[in-house]
């Protein structure tokens, strides 16, 4: 009885609530925060401090940036705080103030993001090769698992946000996860409209995401292998974040022969050939269900790939083989 009632005082003060408003529509810094509620850091370090103490707000270093948000369903006393957010009303003139900041905040965020676009125009690999057939590829993700609704989903090597995006409406649920803070800060970006409250992302190595085991039913890696010195350590990662029976939706080059990825892109693999991922698929408990090519528009590019596999029931820990 005591730990609600110091829940419920945490939440009942004015000030907390307009924070919790304002976490309820995504990721804030504190610098972020004090903008929008004209307080004084301190002070908004203090309540921030406080809501984590009573597990309703947690926060995620990125380099030299800080970022709190809420932990929603995994809050203590969830079924709580739901309501309480419920209860705020949109009315209210100070969460209307409050809510015209945050458009200050998030419009600033479109400039920084824009910058970071422009200053890598010429290297369409960091923006995901946004010189595909992006509506083709998409377009044959979303037929792959046509129908479902999915609890969580992660995306491994999240870069602009892209595909969470695209299965928004698709998941209860989503979460990003990438190394590089300047993705990060577009992917906010292009997840800073309401219709995207439901979805995060944070700064980790996608072979060691901070999420427990079984956390995911879906889980995508979009444009990532090819990188990666080691891409069966990714699809091991990714069996890790799902339970059994849970999606794996892997997107990459066919196998290829165009040197100048490497040199121009700093691939490390030149595409993946069906039987490469079949072995990494195999390897971790995965079943391969469909295979889906989008051709290249030219020579200039290779065909790409999708790998659709669903992970087998296991009956010990994925950490735990020898």
């Amino acid at each position: 009885m005591d730990a609600v009632a110091t829940y419920l005082k945490t939440l009942g003060h004015p000030d907390r609530l307009r924070i919790l408003a304002l976490l309820n529509q995504g990721e804030l810094t504190v610098s972020e925060l004090v903008q929008i509620l004209n307080l004084s850091q301190p002070r908004v370090t203090q309540y921030i401090k406080s809501l984590e103490q009573v597990g309703v707000v947690e926060r995620l270093r990125e380099g030299s940036w800080v970022f709190s948000r809420l932990k929603r369903a995994q809050a203590a006393h969830a079924d709580i705080l739901a309501p309480t957010l419920a209860a705020l009303s949109l009315q209210d003139k100070q969460l209307a103030s409050d809510r015209a900041n945050l458009d200050k905040v998030r419009a600033h965020r479109s400039k920084q993001a824009d910058a970071f676009f422009a200053s890598v125009a010429n290297d369409h690999d960091q923006l995901g090769h946004e010189y595909l057939p992006q509506m083709d590829i998409e377009s044959a993700l979303l037929g792959l698992v046509s129908g479902q609704v999915f609890q969580r989903m992660v995306d491994l090597g999240t870069g602009t946000g892209r595909m969470l995006k695209l299965f928004a409406s698709h998941i209860k649920s989503g979460v990003g996860v990438d190394d590089s803070v300047e993705m990060l800060r577009v992917a906010r970006h292009t997840l800073s409209d309401d219709a995207y409250m439901h979805i995060s992302v944070q700064q980790a190595d996608l072979q060691d995401a901070p999420l427990k085991d079984g956390a995911a039913d879906l889980v995508t890696m979009h444009q990532v292998l090819h990188f990666l010195e080691e891409p069966t350590r990714a699809v091991k990662e990714a069996a890790r974040l799902l339970g059994p029976g849970g999606h794996l939706l892997v997107t990459d080059f066919a196998s290829h022969d165009l040197e100048n990825y490497r040199e121009k892109y700093s691939h490390r693999r030149l595409g993946f050939s069906d039987v490469d991922i079949e072995k990494f698929l195999s390897e971790n408990e995965f079943e391969l269900r469909q295979i889906e090519t989008i051709p290249a528009s030219d020579s200039t590019t290779p065909d790409v790939k999708i790998w659709y596999a669903v992970k087998h029931p296991v009956a010990y820990s994925l950490k735990d083989k020898p």
